[in-house]
């Protein structure tokens, strides 16, 4: 966005320069565009903020700071007294609301009034205040504002000449822009802008190369490529690339979960129901997981539908697209976590939800006991989980399914250096609950067989542990360790009835 602000926009001095030696130089009219604009440039990135009205404040000094960068107006011989009073009230924090939202439409005017030519518009990441209202309940207030900012600046104000917004959701469909039908859209599923959204290989390799980095290509690709947009277009976070290309130690890094909160996907996982916390199980084992494909998911929804938080995690760049395919006549795809970067992101957002619990910190040393054979200690810790977690989760006495993955999560945060997890998978004569596939010779193996307490066909819950350990046995869900070759096995039951819980182990 600020190399479209460079290209387009008058100034004193000629920018053409900045281009030199770039493709867009050797375009036949190059001339004909460059610096021949006035602009208005808006960046919201930095808009997140724990109220609306030290929001709103966030936004006013971004508008007034455009207008002070335009504070040449006030001198204009082509504005009348009104306009530049009106200028001075913006600029002196004195207008209200209302005036507020009329203000980028109204410096188009004073733009146009000035120059005579109409103005380019550039707001970039438009929708980052509405993604932070919606994390911290303030989302109606602010959709309130920026729908009257937004269509008041861009729907027939005769003053623009083009606009140019960036943002997670698609730009038409967001509630904001209900009443615009002028816009063209362009998304990560789109192909006319596929190479645009970041670097291709070929940049990439070419920036290593006038790096001094050749060398690092494959784990350059393992962090921070497997973005596949439009038809396939192959991307590398771009952001991710200059910051490693920039690091002297040549560090690979999560470079971007750095410059992002991440705050709406750790809200996601942490409210989610167990649905989405067993796919996010699957992502985590580096599988695809399959969901429809929804371009009108806004932040006001997320909640209300079961796909649209895997949509959001798709068009926010936390999930890539692996392919395509219509089923019942609406698009499926088959989503997966892009990169090592990415994979960091959501073990660290599982972590968020552990941590939150105040448990996570016993969780690792019973964890690490548990890789020694010490189950009286993962025995007592899991007791103490179920009593002291359940409140802060919410698990209903009916949901023990919610306690499980949690616990699944919690390993495949802790465990992945020692151990392949895997959940509800196929082994002997049945599916069992999870299975710790050991990486590691030294290390055994673990069975878990999960069971709640039914009151019609059990007299107490001892004699539900009794019929899942047994189950585990009988239908042999071990059989798929000994066949990897692992030598010690611990076979471990669970039983529920609401906050109660027992345990039952065997080696």
């Amino acid at each position: 966005m600020m190399m479209l602000r460079r290209f387009f926009e008058i100034s004193e001095k000629s920018k053409a320069h900045l281009f030199d030696g770039l493709k867009i130089k050797d375009w036949q009219d190059f001339e004909k565009y460059q610096g021949k604009y006035p602009v208005i440039w808006i960046s919201l990135k930095d808009v997140k903020d724990k109220t609306w009205k030290v929001s709103f404040e966030n936004i006013k000094s971004n508008i007034i700071e455009e207008f002070n960068r335009h504070g040449y107006l006030v001198a204009s011989s082509r504005l009348t007294e009104a306009q530049k009073e009106y200028f001075e009230a913006i600029v002196s924090r004195n207008g209200t609301e209302h005036e507020y939202t009329t203000s980028l439409y109204r410096l188009s005017e004073l733009l146009h009034c000035h120059y005579g030519i109409k103005p380019i518009v550039l707001i970039d990441e438009y929708d980052t205040p509405i993604n932070n209202a919606f994390t911290q309940n303030f989302y109606d207030e602010c959709i309130g504002f920026l729908r009257l900012l937004y269509s008041n600046c861009l729907k027939d104000n005769i003053y623009v000449e083009r606009a140019v917004l960036t943002g997670i959701f698609r730009v038409a469909k967001e509630s904001i822009f209900s009443g615009l039908n002028n816009l063209k859209v362009s998304t990560i599923l789109d192909d006319e802008f596929a190479e645009d959204f970041g670097f291709t290989p070929d940049e990439v390799q070419q920036l290593l190369s006038d790096y001094n980095a050749l060398g690092y290509e494959e784990e350059v690709k393992r962090w921070y490529n497997g973005y596949l947009f439009g038809a396939g277009k192959i991307i590398y976070n771009p952001w991710s690339i200059l910051n490693f290309a920039a690091n002297s130690q040549r560090e690979l890094m999560p470079y971007w979960v750095n410059t992002s909160s991440n705050d709406i996907i750790k809200e996601l996982i942490l409210n989610s129901s167990a649905d989405v916390k067993r796919d996010i199980e699957t992502l985590l084992r580096g599988e695809t997981i399959l969901k429809m494909i929804n371009e009108d998911v806004v932040f006001g929804n997320i909640n209300q539908s079961l796909d649209a938080i895997w949509n959001f995690f798709l068009f926010s760049g936390y999930l890539k697209l692996i392919k395509k395919e219509f089923i019942n006549g609406d698009l499926h795809g088959h989503f997966a976590i892009p990169n090592q970067e990415l994979m960091s992101i959501f073990r660290t957002s599982v972590l968020h939800w552990f941590v939150k619990s105040e448990t996570y910190d016993r969780f690792k040393v019973v964890m690490e006991n548990m890789k020694k054979g010490q189950l009286k200690d993962f025995s007592k810790y899991f007791s103490d989980f179920i009593k002291n977690a359940c409140s802060y989760y919410d698990f209903a006495d009916q949901e023990p399914e919610k306690i499980y993955h949690a616990l699944v999560l919690g390993m495949m945060v802790h465990l992945q250096s020692d151990y392949r997890i895997s959940s509800n998978r196929e082994s002997g004569y049945g599916r069992y609950d999870i299975v710790l596939h050991p990486l590691k010779k030294e290390l055994p193996g673990f069975v878990f067989e999960f069971k709640k307490f039914d009151d019609e066909d059990e007299e107490n819950i001892q004699q539900t542990l009794d019929s899942a350990f047994q189950q585990m046995l009988e239908k042999e869900y071990a059989n798929i360790l000994v066949q990897e070759g692992c030598e010690k096995i611990h076979h471990i039951a669970i039983a529920f009835k609401g906050k109660e819980v027992k345990m039952r182990y065997e080696y």
